[in-house]
């Protein structure tokens, strides 16, 4: 799976969609390869808007949060869909991490969607992110170097500085990072294990014809 940032900036509204007009603080690049799953495969298991709870390793509950969230991401209108995600419990006691993030493009033919981080208890301000399931050279034509041939899925941070206590830009990408690793672990297990049932399907109907 990859991740890469992508020029952005204080919101306006064009045309139904947000695009930014100042620069945010912080830009973050990471590129995890997912090499069982072509780039339709993998879209087909993360373009779900409301199931990130299934592929994100810390998101333990990802609900809609407005009206229209329950239809579907790729019919809805852009800022329409509103959901709320909130984190694996935590060790130490303290409430999880929760956000609601709206959904703000949504393109299947280009196997893209874009989102916005809304008020959240992590110390979050202005703070988009963007996902698109593409293979290595898509991704190579979009200035993300890659290294071999290997499938992968695109992701992109950009944000204000966070202020909270432990937070940095370096800090910040490597959770990215962590979080993509995981992401991309179960878009490979998931995709072996459909394989797995298919050839055992495969191996019931050979065995029925002969």
């Amino acid at each position: 799976m990859a991740a890469t940032a992508t020029a952005t900036a204080a919101p306006e509204e064009e045309e139904g969609k947000k695009v930014m007009t100042r620069a945010l603080e912080w830009e973050g690049c990471v590129v995890s390869p997912v090499p069982t799953a072509t780039a339709d495969e993998a879209w087909a298991l993360l373009s779900d808007f409301l199931a990130f709870h299934r592929w994100h390793p810390r998101v333990a509950k990802c609900r809609p949060a407005s009206p229209s969230a329950a239809a579907s991401a790729a019919a809805a209108l852009p800022g329409s869909v509103v959901r709320y995600c909130e984190g694996t419990p935590r060790g130490d006691g303290a409430p999880p991490d929760w956000a609601h993030e709206t959904l703000l493009e949504h393109d299947a033919a280009r196997r893209f969607f874009r989102y916005e981080m809304n008020d959240n208890n992590m110390g979050f301000g202005e703070h988009l992110m963007s996902a698109r399931a593409a293979d290595a050279a898509t991704i190579a034509a979009g200035g993300v170097e890659a290294a071999d041939e290997l499938n992968r899925d695109n992701y992109s941070i950009a944000c204000d500085a966070v202020r909270s206590e432990g937070w940095s830009e370096a800090a910040l990408v490597a959770r990215l990072a962590a979080s993509v690793d995981g992401m991309a672990e179960r878009v490979q297990q998931a995709v072996a294990a459909e394989a797995e049932a298919r050839a055992g399907e495969e191996e019931e109907e050979d065995g029925v014809a002969g």
